[in-house]
Order: C-alpha cells, then sequence, then structure tokens
C-alpha cells in the first residue's frame, strides 16, 4: 500500500513538472541555494554560530526569485539565439554575461540584503561594492559551463543543469555576501 501511494506521488510529480517546466529548478533551487549557504557558514573561520535565518532567506530566495527568473532568461535566450549549435551556444553564453549576470547579481545583492531588514540605500552600496568583483569572477566560469548547457542540455533540464555548478557558485556568492570591501574599492 505504501510503495503504491509513492509511486502516485512521484507520478504526480513528474507530470507537474512537465506541464510546468519551471518547477524543476523551483525545487532543484529551493534545495542547493540553502545548501550552499550552510557549506559557506560552516567553512567561514570568522562565524560564531550557525543562522538558520539567513539559510531560510537563500532558500526564497532562490524558489521564489532566482528559478523563476533564470527560467525565464533561459527561454529568453532561445528565443534571442534561436540557434541550437556550438555557435549559437557560445553566443548564448557571452550575451548572458553581458544581459542576464549583471542582473542576476544585483537580484542576488538587493533581495538578500532586503530579507536581512537592510535599507535600500544598503542595497544599492552592496551592488556597488560587490558586483563588479562578482562579475569578473563568473565571466571566468560561467560562459564555458552555460556553453554546455545551451549546447548539450535538453532545455527542460537546462535550469536544473546550471543549478548544480550554481552549489559552488552560491557558495561563493554567499561568501561574497558577508565579504567586507573597503571604501577605495567601491570608488575603482
Amino acid at each position: 500500500m505504501w510503495a503504491g501511494s509513492m509511486s502516485r506521488m512521484v507520478g504526480i510529480l513528474k507530470a507537474i513538472a512537465n506541464r510546468y517546466p519551471v518547477t524543476r529548478g523551483i525545487a532543484t533551487y529551493s534545495l542547493l541555494l540553502p545548501a550552499s549557504n550552510i557549506t559557506q557558514q560552516l567553512l567561514d573561520p570568522h562565524r560564531k554560530k550557525y543562522d538558520p535565518y539567513e539559510t531560510l532567506h537563500f532558500g526564497v530566495f532562490g524558489a521564489c526569485i532566482l528559478a523563476p527568473s533564470l527560467y525565464c532568461w533561459v527561454c529568453m535566450a532561445n528565443v534571442i539565439v534561436r540557434v541550437e549549435t556550438l555557435k549559437g551556444a557560445v553566443l548564448k553564453a557571452i550575451i548572458e554575461q553581458f544581459t542576464w549576470a549583471p542582473f542576476a547579481y544585483a537580484q542576488f545583492y538587493v533581495c538578500i540584503n532586503l530579507m536581512e531588514g537592510k535599507s535600500w540605500e544598503e542595497c544599492i552600496n552592496q551592488c556597488r561594492s560587490k558586483i563588479p568583483q562578482t562579475w569578473k569572477t563568473g565571466i571566468c566560469i560561467w560562459p564555458l559551463i552555460q556553453t554546455v548547457n545551451f549546447w548539450i542540455i535538453p532545455m527542460k533540464h537546462r535550469v536544473s543543469f546550471v543549478a548544480f555548478f550554481s552549489y559552488l557558485w552560491n557558495t561563493f556568492l554567499s561568501y561574497m555576501h558577508h565579504k567586507l570591501v573597503a571604501a577605495k574599492d567601491i570608488k575603482g
């Protein structure tokens, strides 16, 4: 009886994921973003104790903001560049670094800081101080991952594919979120 119920539940979940592909990314990011934050908190030698609310913020951001917006970007990228070749995948990955990536980084710093109760001005200052360094690091990593994603991975699995690499990336973002940036670095 229990096995039959589980089988039905799995069938329902598969049907939902097939009908609403964004749910794959939501499910994946709702688990991986909090996991990456937990990893960062455990690895941080300056942290005195684990903050479950911070992890919750990462989960809410991943499930409710990042996954749906990333799904929209992946769909839009397929409209912007309709070719499913290596050349098309490289082009999508390059376009992403100059359009989606800065937006995604701003989205991250603003949303996480707002959830922590910081002012709008503090959020903007975080963006100014941290996005340039985040972008410089990201441009060394994401074009290769996204080229593979856009070239080889089927559309319905693209957000989930990116999510697994995002675990490492979001551990880095969690670190960047806590990193203090000197005033001289903000001015450029």
